[in-house]
């Protein structure tokens, strides 16, 4: 995973809470899963172990969510793409999908958000399903639980 790529990190809350995130100011959020997409064109495999770090200096929204959260699973495809806004849309239009924060993760495209919450875990397979008939590069999935 040296080259760049796209990737959506899967977030375990267990409680909700509000926190405050970056100038989007104090949110509340509810306990449950929350996928944020994102790319990494300089280099996908250091942007993940960035995320990944218990400590680091908060710079994007996320990072904000991580320090009070846990990264369940990390999907992710290789390539110069830029994709997130394409995963987004079809992550939120996986079954289950209930509520975003406005501007989070999205300061730099026209997303309302890059950050969707389930009650439930996502399902991987169908999201695959999704890339798969939009013709888009096939994504691989790493399980954080074990």
């Amino acid at each position: 995973m040296n080259d760049g790529g796209t990737y959506a990190l899967v977030i375990a809350l267990r409680a909700g809470l509000r926190l405050r995130v970056g100038r989007l100011g104090i949110r509340s959020l509810t306990s449950g899963y929350y996928v944020y997409t994102g790319s990494a064109l300089g280099g996908l495999s250091g942007r993940l172990r960035y995320h990944l770090k218990l400590e680091k200096r908060l710079h994007w929204h996320i990072d904000y969510l991580l320090r009070e959260a846990t990264v369940a699973q990390i999907w992710y495809a290789l390539g110069q793409l830029r994709l997130e806004c394409t995963w987004n849309a079809l992550v939120r239009d996986l079954p289950g999908a209930i509520s975003f924060i406005l501007g989070f993760g999205a300061s730099d495209c026209q997303c309302s958000s890059h950050l969707t919450h389930f009650q439930m875990i996502p399902s991987f397979y169908l999201f695959q399903k999704k890339l798969r008939q939009n013709k888009l590069p096939e994504v691989y999935r790493l399980d954080l639980t074990k």
